[in-house]
């Protein structure tokens, strides 16, 4: 009676606040004070606020305000230093557990205790969470909770589960892969959820080769532990950070969209098709035979940027020129240009070299992968005195083309870009010149866009 609760999400008007300012003039019941807990109360408009300063300021002595938010940076200066604030943070996932047990323990109901373990991952610290969650479940099997109850309420994937999606990337093995996401979704685990789980086993992989088997970062047995070890170290440090950090753009960008699903076979694809490759160490190299396909493969993958001066070097020119252009550079070369005049961009134009192209794709991939999607839809890139054109078809690439081109993804492309080929880059799109030159009617459509009308005679 002498504490009241107010949902600020609900109650947030000037009208609601000066209500409350009303009933405080009421002296407590019972207690020595009046309680007043606003719950959410960044959700207050700015007119409530207001109306609220004065009392904050210069409160009754019989009341106490509480506002509980969990988004403190929306609240007034002018309220924030009115207050005495208390953060509360995650509680650890020993106490949460120990509280789950005393309450399975009151019900009298048997639970197996592979299930709190679940229940502690899923409620991520919250105390009000977990037992809600252990409620779910005790309501969806009251006569007692397993393991496999646990998984299909919470919603999560089994650790054999992800353990094997891990496996047949590391086999690049595509069919295994493809089976068991199949059958994942077909229990109801949703796309996203899995890319979250996915991502969460890779970091405990990563957390057991740094730290040691024994660590208590990671929440598994001892014998999920030996396991979970063996194919971190398959996989490695490095691949596994990687492969965390991909996962988790994908799980990021996943939220809310129709096609999750396709998202997320893609996002799995790129791993098993392109896996994040690890650094190669000098003595490494060193220790490879000259004609080893791996001594190969260190040498097409070249690790410092390349900064053209001017021009592109020779060896990337003739791994894109067109006949035509490889015949006219047999010529005679002319003189080069004075220092103080810029070249003619006839003796500066090539077509970027597939080598360099792709170190750009996978460095864009790396940052989101999204826009490694967009851009490996183009069909010609253009360097010209520090400008790289992307050139996309006029017929089928304008959607991406208009993607490409959103300012977040151009950023970042730039950086990318910048890294590897030249620091004074400047990046432009277009559409295909020889094809529009082809057909009149796509050049007008790639010049005007593109709408359909009725013709009435």
């Amino acid at each position: 009676m002498d504490v009241l609760e107010i949902d600020a999400a609900s109650n947030r008007g000037i009208e609601e606040i000066r209500d409350l300012k009303e009933k405080m003039g009421f002296m407590p019941v019972l207690g020595k004070y009046k309680v007043y807990i606003v719950d959410e109360v960044h959700m207050l408009t700015t007119e409530a606020f207001n109306a609220l300063l004065k009392t904050l300021e210069e409160p009754p002595a019989h009341v106490v305000f509480v506002l509980a938010t969990t988004d403190v940076q929306k609240l007034p200066p002018t309220i924030l230093s009115r207050c005495q604030r208390f953060d509360f943070r995650k509680i650890a996932p020993a106490v949460i557990r120990q509280r789950l047990e005393e309450v399975a323990s009151s019900l009298d109901v048997p639970v197996e205790e592979g299930v709190y373990p679940l229940i502690v991952k899923r409620a991520d610290g919250g105390m009000r969470d977990a037992i809600s969650l252990l409620d779910q479940c005790l309501a969806f099997s009251p006569e007692g909770l397993t393991v496999e109850t646990a998984y299909q309420v919470l919603g999560l994937v089994r650790q054999e589960a992800l353990q094997t999606l891990l496996q047949a990337i590391l086999e690049q093995d595509p069919q295994s892969l493809f089976i068991q996401v199949d059958r994942l979704m077909q229990d109801g685990v949703e796309p996203v959820q899995l890319l979250r789980d996915l991502a969460e086993h890779c970091r405990n992989l990563w957390m057991l080769l740094v730290c040691g088997a024994e660590t208590e970062l990671v929440l598994a047995n001892a014998q999920e532990r030996q396991s979970m070890l063996q194919q971190g170290q398959a996989l490695g440090a490095r691949r596994l950070q990687e492969m965390l950090t991909m996962l988790d753009q994908g799980a990021a960008g996943g939220k809310g969209r129709g096609n999750a699903r396709f998202m997320a076979e893609a996002l799995l694809a790129g791993l098993l098709i392109d896996p994040p490759r690890r650094e190669t160490e000098p003595s490494q190299r060193a220790a490879q035979p000259a004609g080893s396909a791996a001594a190969d493969r260190a040498v097409a993958q070249p690790r410092e940027p390349v900064k053209p001066e001017g021009t592109l070097p020779p060896t990337m020119k003739t791994a894109a020129v067109p006949k035509e252009e490889a015949k006219a550079e047999t010529a005679p070369k002319e003189k080069p240009a004075s220092a103080g005049k810029p070249t003619p961009p006839s003796q500066n134009v090539s077509g970027l070299a597939s080598a360099v192209w792709d170190q750009i794709l996978q460095g864009a991939k790396s940052r989101r992968i999204v826009l490694h999607a967009f851009l490996t839809a183009s069909v010609e890139q253009l360097y010209q005195d520090h400008l790289l054109t992307i050139n996309f078809d006029p017929e089928k690439g304008k959607f991406h083309r208009e993607r490409a081109e959103e300012a977040e993804n151009k950023r970042i492309l730039l950086e990318v870009a910048r890294q590897i080929l030249d620091p004074e880059l400047q990046i432009a799109y277009g559409f295909k010149k020889e094809e529009l030159d082809k057909d009149p009617v796509k050049k007008a459509l790639a010049m005007f866009g593109e709408a359909v009308v009725e013709i009435k005679n």
